[in-house]
């Protein structure tokens, strides 16, 4: 990760935050700002497209922190692979332009769970994704189900989601 000092910045929010005003419910939306700098640009003079997910893995681990899953998923000696990220850039992020990055857990099924995020610029969506992971520990991939009891949660699944749907027809056409 080469934005190690944002990554410890947001983290140091969001243990803050959870501190401070309690955890967030697990399927809460949990949004973090930043500022475009001269060390995100491409060629373009813009945000270079990998930087969006890479503010988005940041988000996602901050979202786990604030809802207090990454406790409990440390403390399963478990970690977060990603399976894939589907994502859909409508707009450019311009040299020092404060944007805000989303994430919020919007399903998940036995093998994977489901991420949402959104980029905004001055509340316009400049990019929007669907990360899937998996859970890893010492015996492998863990069952997302018993993942969901591990983060906490044992109340009813989320309702299908078209996103998810989509998301999945296009993993399944885009494997090789």
């Amino acid at each position: 990760m080469n934005l190690i000092f944002r990554f410890i910045w947001t983290m140091l929010r969001a243990w803050y935050g959870r501190a401070v005003h309690g955890p967030v419910g697990l399927f809460a939306e949990v949004s973090y700002r930043f500022r475009c700098m001269p060390t995100d640009l491409d060629v373009n003079m813009h945000m270079t497209n990998s930087r969006y997910a890479s503010f988005m893995d940041i988000v996602r681990i901050a979202m786990m922190v604030r809802n207090g899953a990454w406790a409990n998923i440390r403390a399963a000696k478990l970690f977060p692979v990603l399976g894939s990220n589907a994502m859909r850039f409508r707009r450019a992020v311009n040299p020092f332009q404060r944007f805000t990055v989303t994430a919020q857990t919007i399903g998940w099924d036995h093998k994977f769970i489901y991420i949402g995020h959104k980029l905004l610029v001055d509340g316009d969506v400049a990019a929007v994704a669907i990360a899937k992971a998996a859970f890893i520990g010492p015996q492998g991939r863990i069952d997302t189900y018993d993942l969901i009891k591990i983060m906490g949660y044992d109340g009813p699944e989320l309702p299908p989601n078209e996103m998810i749907e989509r998301a999945k027809a296009l993993d399944e056409a885009l494997k090789a």
